[in-house]
């Protein structure tokens, strides 16, 4: 029995042996090895096998699709825009406990705002409760 690709039956045979391998994976590595690479790119226009269909051209990039990037940047301006605006219906003092506890790249802790304020700890964590209460309320209206 002959095998298309360099090896005959019986050399299949002893090289799964010799790799601890099934004869089927010794053909199928066969079959890899003798075939030829085809470029990804078409072959330019003076290519003799200019009829040759490449990777390139079949294959789709789904990453990069324009409308579905865009509908991705409204829906997030959007959300800003409506959590932006349920914020600023906040007394100045809620917004500013938000925004340290929340919206600020210094994050504050609530033990700092209370000395900010002077309250305690625990009535800036009420606030900033109560202002998260009001902002879950008026964006799930809107």
């Amino acid at each position: 029995m002959c095998i298309r690709g360099w090896f005959n039956y019986a050399e299949i045979l002893r090289v799964a042996e010799d790799l601890g391998v099934s004869a089927k994976d010794v053909r199928e590595m066969e079959t890899r090895l003798s075939t030829h690479d085809l470029a990804f790119d078409a072959p330019s226009d003076t290519d003799e096998e200019s009829d040759i269909i490449c990777p390139a051209g079949y294959l789709e990039d789904n990453r990069y699709n324009p409308a579905e990037i865009a509908e991705v940047d409204d829906w997030i301006a959007f959300g800003h825009g409506r959590l932006y605006d349920a914020i600023g219906k906040l007394d100045l003092r809620s917004q500013d406990i938000l925004k340290q506890r929340w919206l600020s790249e210094d994050k504050s802790t609530l033990q700092q705002l209370a000395v900010i304020y002077k309250v305690s700890a625990e009535r800036i964590r009420q606030i900033e409760n109560n202002a998260m209460k009001k902002l879950k309320k008026s964006i799930s209206l809107a």
